[in-house]
């Protein structure tokens, strides 16, 4: 390989590779103790009030600390401690240098303070931290020095030997591999790139050893060692730290979720090449107390596994040196110049994944039951009252974290054209017993999730900015629906689609207008039931917008009448058609007095004003008749029809008008209409109406 590479490309072909190592991991401590003081000083900065620290003098001071307890070889500094080998180190540099600096700078006494300001905002935060900076930077000077004097040794040659002082009193074998094997993975699991801060010990044990076993090799001898660094990444480390590749397999074929699956499946691609910060991160396994076991174990059992192997002659011991990327079957095969370490891999990777079955299988049910946890909590915070500051993906923890994940599959699915569709609920006339209108629903059917209550929808539509497109694309959908309807012969029927406050913005008129101009509909046949109506205050833009788009022939209703934040003062904002009854009033219509004595109060309104009435929730027969005893005008629930898709509407708005006109003569009200079966219940799967534009 490395020959066909050369020949084709020069031999300088590695250049850009190590170009891009120097880059990074060789480097790797430098940026650790840069990236920590500046962190932990934001973390400062966010519990004070006044006393704000610069993040980027603290990630210098911290710099500048972990240079002084290097010891300079041959008069210049050691690049062995500045990459992934002083990776320990520069984690306790890259805290204990920062919380000194800050707990310093925290003195006011110590700021040097500059009368009369400064021209540019930054010339005074860094004389404040001049002093704390000096100060700190001495202290580790001090340290640095110290030990180099006592001991004759920097403090990363100290904590390197500390580090490998228990390896080197066990001595070759099995055990010294186990511990080095449980001590990466702890570090791992901490969430501290194991490999990284073993380094040294990886390099100089483990290392060295395969170096040994390929010159015993080449000389025809037995092979000394028989664990190496080779031996690792190739038996126990497949996929990366835990055996990632038996987890990704796991999660594929018994992963319940379709993120598990999607994890697993996407983690099968780098975990070829041992790398599976995937899963650690992703899953996650740092700080998953459930993978702790397996991610233990796992290692652990094929290290076992493959050692006797190797012992006892059933599979060669590892002679050729392949990098750790080298993928998996392939270099058990190079490692070991057989076939037989390819199939020691599928047996290893065969007996691992069982190992995290179980486990998986439990996550299953535990994950299950966060995201309906969270699911239950985000339908609360969903349907809070406009003005709430519900902001659902400002949480944390799992609603969050559910929240802004949705959002990313909602927006996906709106700009693909998947997912979201109306449905339409009837409103029947309580005189004639005809549909007088319909509702237009939004929902949406989530991939993973199926059908998402509509209130967690539009919430995450509003929180987002999508409720403006999203918004104009179930108006223009119901305004197509009410043309085909229109065409069919179906004229006295007026569609409803809420509004949200959010949506009222310049240019919302104009669009709203062009959508019934393109599908040739009278706007009287449309009706804006405006949502959130404590947005909108007395001669704002929003009222203003209403009021055009009323004048511009619209009707508009004023939805979940009655319960505070829609109050009465609303209706002298903009001229409105009909109001909409709460549904936690007309639900206890029957049993509760006091909600019998604020319908009627409504409805006599109502009448006086010529606005018609609409009690939403009407699931019985009970509420039916002391509805219509109240003078409430025309009723929507689940007593006379579940919401349905347009074709199934027209059928039954067909069949209801048909049935009211072939009755006698005369204003008979016609009995509910017997809702399909299995719908009986709220007026939502969810319980709530709220926002189901």
């Amino acid at each position: 390989y490395q020959a066909f590479m050369a020949a084709h490309f020069g031999p300088d072909w590695p250049l850009l590779g190590n170009i891009l190592k120097d880059g990074t991991f060789s480097v790797m401590s430098l940026i650790m103790v840069f990236s920590l003081a500046h962190h932990l000083t934001l973390q400062f900065n966010g519990a004070q009030a006044v006393l704000r620290a610069n993040p980027v003098i603290a990630g210098l001071v911290a710099f500048a600390s972990f240079f002084c307890l290097l010891q300079p070889e041959d008069g210049a500094l050691p690049l062995r401690w500045l990459g992934v080998a002083g990776l320990f180190v520069a984690i306790l540099v890259g805290i204990l240098s920062t919380r000194l600096f800050l707990f310093l700078f925290s003195f006011r006494k110590l700021h040097l303070h500059l009368p009369g300001g400064a021209s540019d905002i930054a010339i005074p935060q860094a004389f404040n931290a001049l002093v704390p900076g000096m100060l700190t930077v001495v202290v580790f000077a001090a340290c640095g020095t110290l030990m180099l004097s006592e001991t004759g040794m920097s403090l990363h040659e100290a904590v390197y030997r500390l580090l490998r002082w228990p390896f080197d009193s066990i001595g070759e074998g099995l055990g010294r591999g186990m511990m080095y094997i449980l001590s990466l993975h702890g570090l791992w699991f901490a969430g501290v790139h194991g490999s990284n801060v073993l380094d040294p010990i990886t390099h100089d044990i483990y290392g060295a050893a395969i170096l040994a076993n390929e010159a015993a090799a080449a000389a025809g001898m037995p092979l000394p060692y028989v664990m190496t660094k080779t031996f690792m990444d190739t038996f126990v480390f497949m996929g990366g730290a835990g055996t990632g590749i038996s987890l990704a397999l796991a999660l594929a074929f018994w992963g319940k979720t379709q993120a598990s699956r999607r994890i697993g499946l996407i983690a099968l691609v780098p975990g070829v090449f041992n790398i599976n910060e995937v899963l650690l991160f992703g899953l996650p396994i740092v700080l998953n107390p459930l993978m702790l076991i397996p991610f233990l174990v796992t290692p652990l059992l094929l290290s076992a596994i493959s050692y006797v192997s190797v012992v006892t002659g059933l599979v060669p011991g590892t002679s050729v040196e392949t990098q750790w990327t080298t993928p998996i079957l392939l270099n058990g095969y190079l490692s070991t110049g057989s076939l037989r370490g390819t199939l020691l891999q599928i047996v290893n990777i065969g007996i691992g994944m069982f190992v995290y079955v179980p486990f998986v299988l439990l996550a299953n049910k535990i994950r299950v039951k966060q995201i309906r946890s969270a699911f239950r909590r985000l339908l609360e915070l969903s349907c809070a009252p406009a003005g709430s500051s519900r902001h659902i993906l400002d949480h944390d923890g799992d609603v969050g974290s559910l929240a802004r994940s949705l959002l990313v599959d909602l927006e996906y699915d709106y700009k693909h054209g998947r997912g979201l569709y109306l449905e339409f609920q009837p409103q029947i006339a309580s005189a004639t017993g005809r549909v007088k209108g319909v509702e237009a629903l939004l929902r949406w059917n989530h991939v993973s999730y199926g059908s998402i209550p509509a209130p967690i929808t539009i919430a995450l539509a509003e929180d987002s900015g999508l409720i403006g497109a999203i918004g104009l694309w179930v108006f223009d959908t119901a305004c197509a629906v009410r043309r085909d309807w229109l065409d069919r012969g179906i004229e006295d029927l007026t569609m409803s689609v809420n509004v949200s406050a959010l949506q009222l913005r310049r240019g919302f008129p104009q669009k709203l207008l062009e959508s019934l101009h393109a599908h040739g509909l009278p706007p009287s046949l449309v009706s804006l039931e405006v949502t959130e109506s404590a947005a909108l205050g007395a001669d704002t833009p929003e009222s203003r917008i209403l009021t055009h788009l009323y004048e511009s022939g619209l009707l508009l209703a004023i939805d979940d009448f009655g319960m505070g934040h829609s109050s009465l003062k609303y209706l002298k904002q903009f001229p409105v058609s009909a109001v909409k009854i709460d549904g936690a009033i007309s639900r206890e219509v029957v049993t509760n007095p006091i909600c019998q004595d604020i319908v009627a109060s409504i409805t006599r309104l109502c009448r006086a004003r010529r606005m018609t009435s609409v009690a939403e929730f009407v699931e019985d027969d009970a509420q039916i008749a002391v509805l219509r005893r109240l003078g409430c005008d025309v009723f929507q629930g689940y007593r006379y029809s579940r919401p349905l898709l347009a074709g199934d509407c027209l059928r039954f708005i067909l069949e209801t008008n048909s049935r009211v006109a072939s009755a006698e003569a005369g204003p008979q009200p016609v009995g509910p209409h017997t809702a399909p079966a299995g719908t009986e219940g709220s007026d939502g799967p969810d319980g709530t109406r709220r926002g189901e534009a």
